[in-house]
């Protein structure tokens, strides 16, 4: 059989490509790559022949920014990407006219939706099908409609320092979206651990105990010796000379050595002992800061991982919201439904892509507040490990956390050694009793005060180094020398302070009584803050579960729904209130998982020890001895 012609033509859309291209990159000259069978499809073009894509790029004229590459046939798959990595060498911003592979081959735009080579190559083979079997004897073209979706490769526009618009972001096909070149990577302990170094709370909390610990000192300086020196030159009238017998001379210079050796003094070694004890209640709040700076941490690490969830949920939602609007486009084809239908999901496309935008900055919101915790420049980009949302106790490594969710008898028990753990590492209460300890030292000693008398021990040695004028040591009768000393032994006590010592006496034992009460309703506090924490995970565990169903019977539904809409069965309300349920099933979904980790993270801050976070060996001791605790003996085997 002899076959007169057969011919495809795929009419190419320079304007709508050129227009849409313009909107990314501002060019003024644009070459076009073309395979020799397209170039005669267009006039008036200025051809330069080339064999590979090395003679391509090089026949580029001086001046062109801006690209158009069509189907190269005679090109294979490693030359097309020889090509657009030229391209990007280059700093030449490419478009795919032909379909969103070559984007994904580094091009950085395309307006094309599939793979239109396979798509002509099937219609070709129907036609040529057609033809040998004698259905068809006269010229035949193969027609198929041409879809447009934006495509953006955001790793070729990092490369070539091209940054679309918000606006064209959200509507867009984005490949590539997540950046390779961060070297910054983190997960959560490596977030706790810089957290806990360079956390400035953390930092000014650690530099309040070395200026307490110099208080210490400077306390325990007042019962020290304490050793004077003087030195000086002195002048007085004549008369007044002579009539001192040599003991002041006219014109004298001397030196003085003198001191106070503390025998004893109620008030300083009150002083003194209060100051360590408030020290010990520096270091407690250090320890409390530092607590709060790791509950901080891998809550906002946490929060990192929930914004990236949620936007790619809101994302997908996208995706599904612009399906819809092309199924509903296709209905008014049919006559199915009327324009309003469209514009509705034109609406919801618009709206959802707005929510896309909030999203994207909740995230980035999220990783600046991770990076004040940590002290890093607020903007600095990290990747974070992914949290594994079908295995959140990955987290917790050891089984007896899964059974302390999963088995209430056991939750129940621990609630005990949970408080007990509280109540003997959190630095709270040790913090109240070391300010407890300070006052009713400084009360004691207000009460030795008022009968117990300060002892202390004087001296000084005087030195004549010159001396001249009336009145001369060596001069008069006793023919005193050039030195002069004294020491004594000295009890001091005041008589009367206006009922200063009474008063401070009764004031002390007020803070003592308040301190106290503090303690007391501090250590109810830690209970309920225990108990409240565990009752949380009580709850949101379980609910890890029924949100995933909720969330499999909502995207059901969904399904059903669509297909039924696609039919004419259902309406557009009907569509709309399944796609909102799943969404909202979706978010249940991904927020329970995020935060019954918070929740747990929360439990650990209530015991005031963060086991998620300890050496292996520390953590198994740990949790030998809470199994302990909770089955009144040794560890027994873990039920199955």
């Amino acid at each position: 059989m002899q076959v007169r012609k057969l011919s495809v033509n795929s009419v190419y859309c320079l304007d709508r490509d050129v227009e849409q291209f313009r909107k990314i990159v501002p060019f003024r000259h644009i070459a076009i790559f073309l395979d020799r069978r397209e170039i005669d499809a267009f006039a008036d073009l200025d051809e330069i022949a080339a064999a590979s894509a090395e003679a391509a790029l090089n026949s580029l004229l001086p001046g062109v920014d801006a690209a158009l590459v069509g189907p190269l046939w005679h090109f294979n798959r490693g030359q097309l990407e020889s090509l657009a990595r030229g391209l990007i060498k280059k700093k030449v911003p490419g478009f795919s006219l032909w379909d969103f592979s070559q984007v994904e081959m580094c091009l950085l735009v395309g307006l094309e939706t599939s793979e239109k080579q396979e798509v002509v190559a099937r219609r070709t083979a129907f036609a040529v099908m057609d033809v040998v079997q004698g259905d068809r004897s006269e010229p035949l073209g193969v027609e198929f409609m041409r879809g447009q979706k934006l495509t953006i490769n955001m790793a070729t526009a990092r490369a070539l320092d091209i940054y679309p618009s918000l606006f064209l972001l959200t509507a867009a096909n984005v490949i590539n979206e997540q950046r390779g070149d961060i070297a910054r990577r983190l997960n959560i302990k490596k977030a706790i651990d810089e957290a806990v170094s360079a956390n400035l709370r953390l930092l000014s909390a650690e530099t309040a105990v070395r200026a307490g610990s110099h208080a210490v000192k400077e306390a325990r300086a007042g019962l020290l010796p304490r050793i004077d020196l003087e030195t000086g030159a002195e002048a007085i009238d004549e008369d007044r000379a002579e009539a001192g017998f040599g003991s002041s001379p006219e014109r004298v210079w001397t030196g003085a050595a003198g001191g106070s050796i503390l025998l004893y003094s109620e008030q300083k070694w009150a002083s003194f002992t209060a100051e360590e004890h408030i020290q010990e209640a520096r270091k407690m709040d250090l320890e409390k800061v530092r607590l709060n700076v790791t509950y901080d941490a891998a809550v906002a690490y946490l929060n990192v991982l929930r914004a990236g969830t949620i936007e790619q949920i809101y994302k997908e939602k996208l995706k599904l919201t612009e399906a819809n609007l092309d199924r509903a486009r296709i209905r008014v084809e049919t006559g199915a439904a009327g324009p309003d239908e469209v514009y509705r999901w034109e609406v919801k496309f618009a709206n959802d892509r707005q929510e896309i935008l909030y999203r994207e900055s909740d995230t980035m919101d999220a990783m600046e507040a991770l990076n004040r915790i940590l002290h890093r420049p607020i903007q600095e980009l990290f990747m974070a490990e992914e949290a594994g949302l079908d295995d959140p106790l990955f987290i917790m490594g050891d089984r007896f956390f899964r059974q302390l969710m999963e088995r209430p008898q056991y939750l129940n028990r621990f609630k005990d050694f949970a408080i007990r753990e509280a109540m003997d590492q959190r630095p709270e209460p040790k913090g109240y009793e070391a300010a407890i300890k300070a006052t009713e030292r400084l009360k004691t000693g207000a009460k030795r005060e008022l009968w117990l008398p300060d002892f202390t021990v004087d001296w000084r040695v005087e030195q004549y180094f010159a001396q001249d004028g009336a009145g001369q040591r060596d001069s008069c009768l006793a023919r005193l020398d050039d030195t002069d000393w004294n020491v004594g032994v000295y009890a001091r006590i005041p008589l009367f302070e206006g009922g200063r010592t009474m008063a401070r006496m009764r004031r002390l034992q007020e803070e003592v009584s308040r301190l106290r009460l503090d303690r007391s309703a501090e250590a109810e506090a830690i209970i309920q803050n225990v108990l409240s924490a565990l009752n949380r995970t009580r709850a949101s565990y379980p609910s890890i579960r029924l949100s995933k169903e909720a969330a499999k019977a909502a995207r059901r539904n969904l399904d059903l729904v669509t297909d039924s809409y696609i039919e004419g069965i259902k309406s557009i309300i009907d569509l709309l209130d399944a796609q909102n349920q799943a969404l909202s099933s979706d978010l249940d979904a991904a927020n329970a998982v995020y935060d019954f980790l918070i929740d747990f993270m929360g439990v650990q801050r209530a015991m005031g020890r963060f086991v998620t976070f300890m050496p292996e060996d520390n953590r198994k001791e740990w949790v030998d001895k809470a199994y302990a605790a909770i089955n009144g003996k040794q560890r027994k085997q873990a039920p199955k």
